[in-house]
């Protein structure tokens, strides 16, 4: 049985929940690149909101974001991103990197569930 809301025909509608407590702040520059605290072992989606336009990548704790090669991430428009699943995701995919594209700014993260 889904455990997600349901519309008024009973349908299961498909969206994720915030995981209580395990929202995220990472602050970033334009000169380095910045890592998120490990997220738990069962989550599978993120969602990323940054304060200033940004580069990310995911991967373990040595994981680094670059302004050349790592994945675009507007300002002000929030995304979600998987993490894996059961079958592919390992505790290397627990982290996000990022570092600045024109501007300091913030990263914040949620962790679905």
């Amino acid at each position: 049985m889904s455990k997600q809301p349901r519309d008024d025909g009973n349908a299961a509608i498909p969206v994720l929940g915030f995981r209580p407590n395990k929202g995220h702040q990472v602050p970033f520059t334009v000169g380095a690149s910045n890592t998120s605290p490990q997220f738990s072992d069962s989550i599978r989606v993120v969602t990323l909101f940054s304060t200033q336009d940004a580069f990310i990548e995911t991967g373990d704790s040595t994981v680094t974001a670059s302004n050349v090669t790592s994945h675009f991430l507007p300002a002000d428009i929030p995304y979600d991103i998987s993490l894996g699943d059961d079958v592919v995701a390992t505790e290397n995919d627990k982290f996000v990197a990022v570092i600045g594209s024109t501007s300091d700014g913030k990263l914040f993260i949620s962790e679905r569930e």
